[in-house]
């Protein structure tokens, strides 16, 4: 009789598939929420130990974490290349001076509590239009950081100024392949704040600044084609090389929430593996002390409520070998004009 019942009852109760399924969507969602949940309470769970031992490391009379956890910023990205060259061949002396074209992109960032996310979107290369890449990344911290550039140009044009006159270089002619990091140490990281300029994660409450240590790798290739007009050979320049040095950094706090800072570091090259390939020649590239290589940055922010905007921009700069044989000075600069809200 009770089978017969329940036989009866599931006959009566006909199957609604569109709500098991809407019932499923339901739970999919609260289980993704739950896990996101959970994740996010255990990525808090590591960074409130990181602040905890932030805060026992600095002065917090001077600088302090940024009090908002969320931020969002919309940057404008400029960058450019120079290479120029000096030096002496069978026609006499010489200097060169190439420009790559100026790279601009768009980038909208997403930062917590410190850890961010960008995108980048280059018009020119959605036209077509744009030959150069370009690499960046960078990690500051109070006491160590680093900048790690990757560069490929293909646009290079210019001159070569010779005692005959002067010859235009096409672009197209010279490319060049280039990584090139540069680290820090601060050594007042307690009341001196990199990130405080550069990435919003720190504050800094009052004026002040630091002596630093300075290290640069750079490590590339620079090509020239073959071309009769300009009577150029087919030659490649391998560059290797590491330099170490010490500079000074300082971030002035302004009323009304304004923050300029400002900071040098020289360097020695101290290695130097270079080589010049010409005809299918291979030599070495010559040297003479000093070969130097330096990172300036500058920058100026403002903070008004929950707002920011600024301007940053980092120059890297190096001179190597002879200038009586062959010089080689090459500049590497990026500007960012920013906004953002912290929420």
């Amino acid at each position: 009789m009770i089978t017969l019942l329940l036989a009866v009852a599931l006959t009566a109760a006909p199957y609604d598939s569109t709500s098991v399924a809407a019932d499923d969507t339901i739970a999919a969602k609260d289980r993704l929420k739950a896990e996101a949940y959970r994740a996010k309470r255990e990525i808090d769970k590591i960074l409130d130990m990181r602040d905890s031992r932030a805060r026992s490391r600095v002065d917090t009379n001077y600088i302090e974490r940024t009090p908002q956890r969320l931020r969002f910023r919309l940057t404008l990205n400029a960058s450019g290349s120079d290479v120029r060259t000096r030096g002496v061949n069978a026609d006499g002396n010489f200097n060169t001076e190439m420009k790559a074209q100026n790279k601009y992109t768009v980038s909208l960032s997403a930062a917590y509590r410190g850890l961010s996310l960008s995108v980048a979107m280059n018009p020119a290369h959605l036209a077509g239009e744009k030959k150069d890449y370009e690499l960046n990344m960078n990690a500051y911290g109070n006491k160590l950081g680093a900048d790690v550039i990757f560069h490929s140009a293909k646009t290079f044009e210019g001159n070569v100024h010779t005692q005959r006159g002067d010859i235009s270089i096409p672009a197209g002619l010279i490319s060049q392949n280039m990584l090139t990091l540069n680290a820090y140490y601060a050594f007042n990281g307690r009341r001196f704040s990199y990130p405080a300029v550069f990435s919003q994660s720190w504050m800094q409450k009052r004026s002040c600044g630091s002596l630093m240590l300075g290290a640069s790798f750079m490590g590339g290739v620079l090509k020239a084609r073959h071309d009769d007009v300009i009577g150029n050979p087919e030659s490649r320049l391998s560059i290797l090389c590491v330099g170490l040095g010490a500079g000074y950094g300082y971030n002035l706090v302004l009323r009304h929430g304004w923050l300029i800072h400002l900071s040098a570091l020289p360097e020695l090259v101290v290695y130097s593996r270079s080589r010049l390939t010409t005809g299918g020649s291979r030599t070495r590239m010559p040297y003479r002390f000093p070969n130097i290589i330096a990172v300036g940055r500058i920058a100026v922010i403002r903070h008004f409520g929950r707002y920011f905007a600024g301007f940053t921009s980092v120059v890297n700069t190096s001179q190597l070998g002879d200038r009586d044989e062959l010089l080689l000075n090459i500049t590497k600069w990026r500007a960012r004009i920013f906004i953002g809200i912290k929420i």
